[in-house]
């Protein structure tokens, strides 16, 4: 440093020991506040580490249930095709059933002129029963 005649001047020892104490301090100081800091993180950290391996294990079931979701979709979709195939199926049975009623009404109605129009024999039951005779002999001793 220069005066504003040009003469360099000094700076007294003592001003010079207290700069380079108060820069010791400041740099210890912060030192000291980096370490602080570098502990409380690592302690929060520790302290997150269940709710990550939560998070982990939510994940992983999620993946999980996602695929019994899949698996149930395709189910539910198979399901609803059989159930629309077993619907025409049972569109073209109750047609196939209209038309033996109307074959059934028709019958029974021809059956029922036929009494009237042509004379039917009478049956008559009979049975026979007969016990056949028979002799058994057995080559037992005392007989």
């Amino acid at each position: 440093m220069t005066d504003p005649l040009g003469r360099v001047r000094r700076v007294p020892a003592h001003i010079a020991v207290m700069l380079g104490l108060s820069t010791a301090a400041y740099a210890v100081s912060l030192a000291a506040v980096a370490m602080d800091e570098s502990r409380a993180e690592a302690t929060v950290a520790a302290a997150r580490l269940p709710a990550l391996d939560v998070i982990d294990a939510l994940a992983r079931d999620n993946g999980v249930l996602d695929a019994a979701i899949g698996r149930a979709d395709g189910d539910l979709t198979s399901a609803a095709a059989a159930y629309g195939t077993a619907g025409s199926q049972l569109s073209a049975f109750e047609a196939a059933l209209a038309g033996l009623a109307g074959t059934v009404a028709e019958i029974d109605g021809v059956s029922r002129t036929l009494p009237a129009s042509i004379p039917l024999p009478a049956v008559s039951k009979t049975s026979r029963t007969s016990v056949p005779t028979t002799h058994v002999t057995t080559g037992a001793s005392g007989g």
